[in-house]
């Protein structure tokens, strides 16, 4: 028979044979050290040094609210302004701003070609939202109102 039982002449074997067990490990370790990347690239941050001097508080950020009357005048928080320095009167305003926004609040019968010129000038200046307002004591038209006929 082609089996042994375990007699007194040739026995179970207790040694377990740890030799392909290495080889398998060291083969795994080989390739895992090719695959990975040899540069791994680095991250520079600089920061900034800390800084002696205060910083000038900001002035309070009152709203920019652009106006167009229906005769063409254009005005920056209830001020007559020119037309032609509008830009760059609005891009000093919105430098230094954390938030770029500008309201505006023309006339009903201003000229439309005029308004969408002003809205125009002032995206191109640097505002980044452009709000419409509407004056609380002006009423409005019936035709508009919910229920009216």
């Amino acid at each position: 028979m082609g089996m042994s039982t375990g007699g007194s002449k040739g026995g179970a074997q207790s040694d377990i044979n740890v030799t392909p067990l290495v080889d398998i490990c060291l083969v795994l370790l080989i390739i895992f050290m090719v695959m990975l990347p040899k540069n791994v690239p680095e991250i520079s941050v600089r920061v900034p040094p800390d800084s002696k001097q205060r910083q000038k508080p900001q002035q309070a950020n009152e709203n920019l609210v652009l106006g167009l009357t229906k005769d063409g005048a254009v005005t920056l928080n209830r001020n007559p302004l020119d037309k032609a320095t509008l830009g760059t009167t609005l891009e000093t305003q919105l430098k230094f701003r954390d938030k770029k926004v500008i309201f505006v609040n023309f006339d009903d019968d201003a000229n439309y070609g005029t308004a969408v010129e002003i809205l125009d000038m002032a995206k191109r200046s640097g505002a980044e939202v452009l709000g419409i307002m509407k004056n609380k004591d002006k009423p409005t038209p019936n035709s508009l109102r919910p229920g009216a006929a």
